[in-house]
C-alpha cells in the first residue's frame, strides 16, 4: 500500500466517459464500455430510427451539445411514476437535434410552468435561440459518435496501465461551474447552471490548511477556482496560485504540497479550426472543451486533423505523466487523478444513481411554496440524482494495470479523499462528502511498479506543440481584430469573472491590478491572469521563510 503525500488532480472539460474510452479494448469483461453487450443507442427525434453508439468521432464538431441542467435532463430521458422516477439515457439524439437547429427545451415547471413556457417562446418575448444553426437539420447522430482509442492514445493508455473508474459519475447533471465547484466544496451551493458570484462554501483547501497540509491550484488563463475569492483574497493564499508549467518544476524540486489542483487553459481560439483565426495567431487552449474545438458546419464532414485544443489536453495529460515518471522518489508518494468536470452532453449508456445524499444546501418554506407553482426547473432539482459518467483514471506505481473499479463515485470522491489521506479525523465539508467514496484505497501493491512496469508517453508531451504554436505566433499580434461578439457564449463568465477579480484586486491595493488595459473583454481576461500571477509571485517573495 502506497504512503501518499501528494495527491494531484486535473480536471479537463466536457466529455462522457463512453465518448472518450466507450470502445476501449480493456481485457477485463468488467470494463463497461460499448465493445460487448447492448444494443446502444437513441431514437432520432423524428422517431422512425434509433442512431447507435459509433467509434468513429473527430476531435472536432460543428457545434457543442448542450449541457444545461434542463438539457442534461432532457438526455436522461426519466421515465415513471414522479416517486419513482428512473433515468434512460434515452434523449440524447433529441437534444442535440434541438440544440443544433437553434430550439430551447422548455424551461420551466411547476403548476404554471406550461404557461410560463409559452409565453416565453413568443416573438415580442424574445427567447435565446442558437441561431447561428437554425438551418442546420439532421446532425443529432454526431452526439452517438464516440472517440476510437487512436484519438485518445494518452488518456488510453493510463486507462490501460492503471485504474480506470467505470462509475465515477459528475456530482450535478448541469454544467461546469456548478460540477467543479464539488471537486473544491462539495456541494453546488444550490446551483445547477453557471450563476457567476462569489461563493462562500468551506473548501477543502481550508480543511487541509486547518490541519496543516499545504495546497496548491496550478492553472493558465481565468480558473474557475476563482470562483471562490476566500481562496486568493489574502497574501498567503494568493501566493499558492501558479502557472502550471510551474508544476513539472516543483516535482523536480521537491516543492509540490498535499493537494495540486491544475485546471487546464479555457481561453477559447476565437477561430474555428478551418478557417483564419479572428485573434491573430491560434491559442493554446487545451481544456479539450467541445467549443474549442469547432469546424464549419461545411467543413466537419473532410476534416483533416491537425493541432487542435483536444489535443493539446492529451498532451497536457503526457506532460504531467511524465514529469512524475521522471522523478520515482516522488511518483511513488504521489497519486495523480485524470477525470473531467461533466460530459458535455455527449452519449453515455449508463444511467446515473439516484437517491444519493443532497449535500444539504436547504430552501425556506416559502420558496418551496412558491416553486410548487412555478418554477425554472433548475431550481426545483433535489441534487438526489448524479449526472451522467466522466472519464477517470487513478494513476500510482502502486496501483496494478489493468485495474478496473466500479466503485459508484462523484466529484466529491476528491474532497473525501483528501480528507482521509491528510486529515483522517475532519469532519465531512458536506452529506455528500461523506457519502462519496475515497479512492485512495486503488494504490494497493505491496510494490510499486517501476522501470518499463511503467507506461513511457513522452512521444506524446507538448514540447513539439509548443514549439509549433510558438513558430505560428512569431510576427503576428495576439490582440489585433478581437471583438466582444467573437467571443463564444460558454467563455463569457470566465471573462466576466476576470472583471469581478481584477475589481477585487484593486480594491485591496494590488499594484498589479492598477495598470490600464484597453483590451477587448477576452484579452483583457488573459491579462488579468497576468496581473494576478506577478501578485502571486511578489507575495510568495514577500513572505517570510519558514
Amino acid at each position: 500500500m502506497a504512503e501518499i503525500e501528494h495527491v494531484i488532480v486535473l480536471v479537463l472539460e466536457n466529455r462522457s466517459f463512453d465518448h472518450m474510452l466507450g470502445f476501449l479494448a480493456h481485457p477485463d469483461p468488467r470494463f463497461d464500455g460499448l465493445r460487448s453487450g447492448g444494443p446502444y443507442e437513441n431514437p432520432e427525434g423524428s422517431g422512425n430510427r434509433s442512431i447507435p453508439a459509433t467509434p468513429d468521432a473527430k476531435v472536432v464538431i460543428p457545434a457543442g451539445p448542450d449541457h444545461s441542467h434542463d438539457g442534461v435532463m432532457e438526455q436522461l430521458a426519466l421515465r415513471g411514476t414522479p416517486v419513482e422516477r428512473k433515468p434512460t439515457n434515452q434523449g440524447f439524439v433529441t437534444s442535440y437535434e434541438r440544440k443544433y437547429r437553434g430550439s430551447t427545451s422548455p424551461k420551466f415547471g411547476g403548476l404554471l410552468g406550461p404557461l410560463v413556457n409559452w409565453w416565453t417562446q413568443l416573438n415580442w418575448w424574445g427567447p435565446r435561440k442558437d441561431s447561428d444553426h437554425a438551418a442546420i437539420q439532421n446532425r443529432g447522430p454526431l452526439v452517438m459518435r464516440c472517440q476510437p482509442p487512436g484519438n485518445v492514445p494518452v488518456l488510453s493508455t493510463l486507462a490501460l496501465e492503471f485504474a480506470v473508474c467505470t462509475r465515477w459519475f459528475c456530482s450535478v447533471p448541469g454544467e461546469t461551474w456548478p460540477n467543479r465547484n464539488y471537486f473544491h466544496a462539495a456541494t453546488s451551493d444550490g446551483e445547477t447552471n453557471i450563476e457567476l458570484r462569489p461563493y462562500t462554501d468551506r473548501t477543502i483547501f481550508e480543511l487541509l490548511e486547518d490541519n496543516g497540509r499545504g495546497w496548491h491550484i496550478y492553472h493558465d488563463d481565468t480558473p474557475q477556482a476563482w470562483a471562490f475569492p476566500r481562496l486568493w483574497d489574502s497574501p498567503d493564499r494568493h501566493a499558492k496560485w501558479f502557472a502550471l508549467d510551474e508544476f513539472a518544476r516543483h516535482v523536480r524540486t521537491g516543492q509540490l504540497p498535499a493537494y495540486s489542483f491544475l485546471e487546464p487553459n479555457h481561453r477559447p481560439t476565437l477561430h474555428t479550426l478551418d478557417h483564419s483565426p479572428l485573434g491573430g495567431a491560434p491559442d493554446v487552449s487545451n481544456s479539450q472543451h467541445p467549443e474549442n474545438n469547432l469546424v464549419s458546419e461545411a467543413s466537419y464532414d473532410e476534416f483533416t486533423p491537425g493541432d487542435t485544443d483536444f489535443g493539446r489536453a492529451e498532451s497536457l495529460i503526457a506532460d504531467i505523466y511524465e514529469a512524475l515518471r521522471a522523478q520515482p522518489e516522488v511518483f511513488e508518494r504521489s497519486l495523480f487523478v485524470i477525470t473531467y468536470d461533466e460530459h458535455g452532453g455527449f452519449y453515455d449508456h449508463v444511467p446515473p444513481p439516484t437517491g444519493v445524499p443532497s449535500p444539504g444546501d436547504s430552501h425556506s418554506w416559502l420558496r418551496r411554496l412558491v416553486t410548487g407553482l412555478v418554477h425554472k426547473k433548475a431550481a426545483a432539482f433535489d441534487f438526489t440524482l448524479l449526472g451522467p459518467r466522466v472519464p477517470a483514471v487513478v494513476v500510482s506505481p502502486y496501483v496494478a494495470a489493468g485495474k478496473i473499479d466500479d466503485t459508484v463515485r462523484d466529484h466529491a470522491s476528491v474532497p473525501s479523499t483528501l480528507r482521509a489521506v491528510f486529515a483522517a479525523l475532519a469532519p465531512p465539508l458536506t452529506r455528500r462528502d461523506a457519502w462519496s467514496p475515497a479512492f485512495h484505497t486503488l494504490a494497493d501493491l505491496d510494490q510499486p511498479r517501476r522501470g518499463q512496469e511503467l507506461p513511457d508517453l513522452s512521444g506524446h508531451t507538448s514540447r513539439q506543440a509548443h514549439e509549433t504554436v510558438a513558430s505560428a505566433r512569431s510576427g503576428t499580434n495576439p490582440d489585433a481584430g478581437v471583438a466582444e461578439a467573437d467571443m463564444p457564449p460558454y467563455y463569457r463568465e470566465f471573462a466576466a469573472q476576470a472583471e469581478y477579480v481584477k475589481g477585487h484586486l484593486l480594491a485591496v491595493g494590488e499594484p498589479e491590478a492598477a495598470r490600464e488595459t484597453q483590451l477587448a473583454p477576452i484579452e483583457k481576461a488573459a491579462e488579468v491572469t497576468r496581473m494576478f500571477h506577478e501578485a502571486a509571485s511578489r507575495h510568495r517573495d514577500e513572505l517570510p521563510s519558514k
